[in-house]
């Protein structure tokens, strides 16, 4: 019975350490403009899902939140207290719905997968696993307490729902891209930019008007020689031109009120 409790002891420990590890990397690529390691592809990317708006909840990055789950099971377990078990499976449970929400989110809506944030999902199971082993508790005890806590869970999963489709645009920004496209703003994009996908959603439908050059040779009709010409070092950059001669650009991912200010064009 000791060895088994030390056993799922240092299992969760090893998981814990591992999530923080890999919660505060995701955190990073979130917030910084750097590609991370596994950028594999279009439909395999980390840094297309930790820059989508699906990567915040109320303003918050989702990894920030697995970051202070992670540093919870580590404190829980490192206590040694009375029940710590039961506790962490508790809140495992709890934590793990809205994340398999977060997974469809991924399949459904960014059409693209993270393999680290799916690493913590497994390691969530793997801690949920050895808590319920721990604590000894049998199957009808177990259900009793869980029920309550997935419903819960549900509900989070619900709320995440909504506070994040609530920031998808679903105001009509044409008007600010024909008064782009009139002043000569072109929209330089590459199909590997994690950035400019959120670029395009904040844009809404609209981003399908505006002037655009892709510049990675696997996107949907590459100018990649244009762009060398042009100096674009990073994407997105918007590129205002008149008779051929750049005026001004501004690079990284851009707010409404910023592309307009740039050009000059009114928000309606």
């Amino acid at each position: 019975m000791i060895l088994m409790k030390k056993s799922a002891y240092w299992v969760i420990v090893l998981c814990g350490l591992a999530g923080i590890g890999i919660m505060s990397y995701l955190t990073y690529i979130h917030y910084s403009a750097s590609k991370s390691f596994c950028d594999i592809s279009q439909e395999v990317s980390c840094d297309v899902v930790t820059t989508s708006i699906y990567s915040e909840i109320f303003g918050v990055p989702v990894s920030v939140l697995g970051l202070l789950f992670f540093a919870a099971v580590l404190f829980l377990i490192l206590k040694k207290r009375d029940k710590a078990f039961q506790t962490l499976f508790i809140i495992t449970l709890f934590a793990l719905v809205p994340s398999l929400y977060l997974s469809l989110t991924e399949l459904l809506f960014i059409n693209s997968i993270c393999i680290l944030c799916e690493t913590s999902k497994v390691l969530m199971l793997i801690i949920l696993g050895a808590s319920l082993w721990a604590s000894e508790l049998d199957s009808r005890k177990a259900l009793r307490m869980g029920a309550p806590v997935l419903i819960a869970g549900l509900v989070a999963a619900g709320v995440t729902y909504f506070a994040q489709t609530g920031t998808v645009v679903k105001k009509d920004y044409s008007t600010v891209v024909q008064c782009l496209n009139s002043k000569g703003v072109v929209y330089y994009k590459s199909v590997r930019c994690s950035t400019c996908r959120r670029q395009e959603m904040i844009l809404g439908e609209a981003s399908k008007k505006l002037n655009s050059v892709e510049c990675h040779p696997d996107g949907e009709n590459p100018q990649p020689e244009l762009c060398l010409r042009k100096n674009i070092n990073k994407t997105p950059t918007f590129l205002m031109e008149a008779g051929g001669t750049e005026i001004k650009r501004i690079e990284g991912l851009q707010q409404i009120k910023d592309l307009a200010a740039f050009a000059s064009c009114p928000i309606e």
